[in-house]
């Protein structure tokens, strides 16, 4: 009884903290609500008695998604991003289209869910019996989800490669190198100062 009332507990404060990250205006009030968001889904996640998932919901999202996060509103410059217009008059025709698209695909997934493990399917019993949480997660990490998994790399390494892009056509810009004249004589502290 216990758990289901601390589960509902915690459910409701991180759809709070969920809705509270897009409704903010103050972008730093908004990450620091999705920090209260992810440790909330990680105490969902020792009450279902899944503490590797509930760790690596700390480690991975509340601690380097966000520095990362909290890395990129630094490296922004937010008030000219404030000052500019953030819709387009053509955006607001798409949104008409591809809202209710939308939520008629959530609704289409929603219905199809077979809730296996509500069921069943990967209780206690049978993490004990594979050899525990971070054996079960791997296995079916590494054996039944391998393509999404190998796919959500590729997408990592595809964003990484673009990050990478992006900052060095910045330091290309601001870069200036001296013309050489020919007049000056090649000497070491030339080629120092140079590089």
């Amino acid at each position: 009884m216990a758990e289901k009332f601390f589960f509902i507990v915690f459910a409701v404060l991180a759809v709070a903290g969920a809705l509270g990250v897009i409704t903010r205006s103050n972008i730093v009030h908004a990450l620091l609500l999705l920090v209260f968001t992810f440790v909330n889904i990680a105490a969902i996640y020792m009450l279902t008695q899944a503490y590797f998932l509930a760790v690596i919901q700390v480690l991975v999202y509340a601690g380097a998604i966000l520095v990362l996060f909290a890395f990129v509103v630094m490296f922004l410059n937010l008030r000219e991003f404030m000052e500019q217009e953030q819709l387009h008059r053509s955006q607001r025709w798409v949104v008409l289209v591809l809202a209710p698209i939308m939520l008629a695909e959530f609704v289409f997934v929603a219905l199809g869910i077979t809730w296996v493990s509500v069921n069943g399917g990967m209780g206690p019993a049978a993490v004990v019996a594979v050899g525990g949480n971070v054996r079960a997660v791997g296995m079916v990490l590494f054996n039944d989800m391998l393509l999404p998994f190998e796919v959500a790399s590729l997408i990592l390494l595809v964003g990484m490669v673009g990050a990478i892009v992006l900052a060095k056509k910045e330091d290309a810009g601001n870069m200036s190198l001296r013309e050489w004249t020919g007049e000056e004589e090649s000497s070491q502290l030339l080629v120092d100062q140079e590089v």
